[in-house]
C-alpha cells in the first residue's frame, strides 16, 4: 500500500507568519497613493459597455483570492495524496483549462505542486521538484496584475485589468483625453500587437532576472525591456505553449496580417459580450461576395463557414491527451497549400460515409481558389 504523500508543515514550522501581511489582498492590488494607475473599476463609470464585457473575460479572473471567494476553487481538495491542504491556498490561478494554486512562504508566494485539470477533473503534479524555489514574484506576477513594481512587490490590480492594454491612467480619469491614454487601434500595427505580446511570449527582462518585462507599458518598444527566449531545440510545442506568441507569428494567419483582436482573442470583449462569427472575421480581408461559391465549390444553401475548411478543429494537447490550449492555427486546402489526406480531412465532417482518400481525390480536381483584391 503506498503511503500518503508528505503534507506541507504547519505554517509556522514553514517560517510563514501566523499572521500574514497580504501582498495580494484586494482587486485594487496593493500600489499606495500616487500610482499612476487608477483600476478598472474606475474605468467602468465611463466605459460601462467595455467593462461589462471584459469582467466575462478569462483575463479578469486570472487570480482570485480564494480567501475572498472561497467558490473559486475548482478541485476537488477530497484526495488523501494531496501534499497541501485547503487552507494553505490563498489565490487561485487561471479556471479555463487548468487551475493551480498559490501559497505564502515568508514575504512571496509560491505555486504548490499540483494542478487541477479542469477538463479531466483530476490533479496532476506541477513543479514537484523545486517549487519552492521558482517565487510568484519573479515568473508569473507580472503577467498576471497591473502595475507591479519589483522594489516593493506591489502592485495595482488582480489579473489582466484595463491597463494592462492601455496603460496607467489615473491622468486620464482625472481629466479624460485622447492624448493621456492608449488605444490600440491607434497605434502601429506591430506596437500594438506588442501589447499582447508582453505576456505571450516567453523571455525575460533586461537583467535577466523576471520572466517577464519589467517597466513595459503599452504603447512602449517591448524589445527594450524584453529578451524573447527560444524555443529549445526537440522541445515540444505542448511544453512551450503557455506562450502562444511564437506559434501565433508564425502561423498562416500572421502572413495575412491578422490581428490579436481581429481574429476573436478578445471577441467577449465586444460591446454585451457578443460574439463575431469566424465567417465574419475572415470577410473582414478577404471579401468574395457573389465569388465565394466558387471559392468553396459548394452551393450557397449549403451553409458551410470559412472555419470548416480552414480552421483546425482539434486544441493543441499536452502530454495527457488533454485539451489545455486552443490553436490559432489556419492552413490552405488546395493542392498548393498544405493538405494532408491522413490528418486534416475536413471534409469528413460532413461526408461521413467518404474516406479521406476520396476528399484528397476531390480537392485535386479543384482549380486554384478564387484571390480577391484586397
Amino acid at each position: 500500500m503506498n503511503s500518503p504523500a508528505r503534507r506541507l508543515p504547519p505554517l509556522a514550522a514553514c517560517g510563514i507568519a501566523a499572521v500574514l501581511v497580504a501582498v495580494l489582498v484586494s482587486a485594487r492590488g496593493t500600489a499606495g497613493e500616487g500610482s499612476p494607475y487608477a483600476g478598472s473599476e474606475v474605468c467602468s463609470s465611463c466605459h460601462q459597455i467595455q467593462y461589462k464585457g471584459w469582467v466575462k473575460t478569462f483575463h479578469s479572473t486570472v487570480i482570485q483570492d480564494v480567501k475572498r471567494n472561497p467558490s473559486a476553487v475548482m478541485a476537488d481538495m477530497s484526495d488523501p495524496d494531496l501534499p497541501f491542504k485547503r487552507e494553505d491556498i490563498h489565490f487561485a490561478i487561471g479556471g479555463h483549462w487548468d487551475q493551480r494554486y498559490l501559497t505564502k512562504i515568508d514575504d512571496d508566494y509560491y505555486i504548490l505542486p499540483r494542478l487541477w485539470s479542469v477538463q479531466s477533473k483530476k490533479w496532476r503534479p506541477y513543479s514537484t521538484y523545486g517549487w519552492q524555489k521558482r517565487p510568484y514574484s519573479k515568473y508569473c506576477i507580472g503577467c498576471h496584475s497591473v502595475g507591479f513594481d519589483p522594489k516593493t512587490k506591489s502592485f495595482a490590480e488582480h489579473s489582466v485589468g484595463c491597463e494592462s492594454c492601455h496603460g496607467p491612467g489615473e491622468k486620464h480619469a482625472a481629466q479624460p483625453g485622447k492624448a493621456n491614454i492608449v488605444n490600440p487601434k491607434r497605434l502601429p500595427e506591430d506596437r500594438a500587437e506588442e501589447i499582447c505580446a508582453s505576456c505571450h511570449v516567453r523571455g525575460k527582462d533586461l537583467s535577466g532576472e523576471y520572466f517577464f518585462p519589467i517597466g513595459y507599458t503599452p504603447g512602449g518598444t517591448l524589445s527594450k525591456y524584453l529578451v524573447p527566449l527560444e524555443k529549445n531545440e526537440g522541445e515540444s510545442d505542448q511544453v512551450a505553449i503557455h506562450r502562444i506568441w511564437d506559434k501565433w507569428k508564425s502561423d498562416r494567419e500572421a502572413q495575412a496580417r491578422s490581428r490579436c483582436e481581429v481574429c476573436g482573442i478578445h471577441q467577449s470583449a465586444k460591446p454585451q459580450g457578443a460574439q463575431i462569427s469566424v465567417d465574419a472575421i475572415c470577410m473582414s480581408c478577404h471579401e468574395y461576395g457573389e465569388k465565394l461559391s466558387a471559392h468553396t465549390h459548394h452551393k450557397a444553401d449549403t451553409q458551410i463557414g470559412c472555419g470548416d475548411c480552414h480552421r483546425q478543429k482539434n486544441p493543441d494537447v499536452n502530454e495527457n491527451k488533454e485539451n489545455n490550449v486552443h490553436s490559432y492555427s489556419y492552413f490552405l486546402i488546395h493542392p498548393q497549400g498544405c493538405w494532408d489526406k491522413e490528418i486534416q480531412n475536413r471534409c469528413g465532417a460532413c461526408h461521413k460515409d467518404k474516406t479521406a482518400s476520396w476528399a484528397y481525390d476531390i480537392v485535386l480536381k479543384w482549380k486554384k481558389p478564387v484571390i480577391v483584391d484586397h
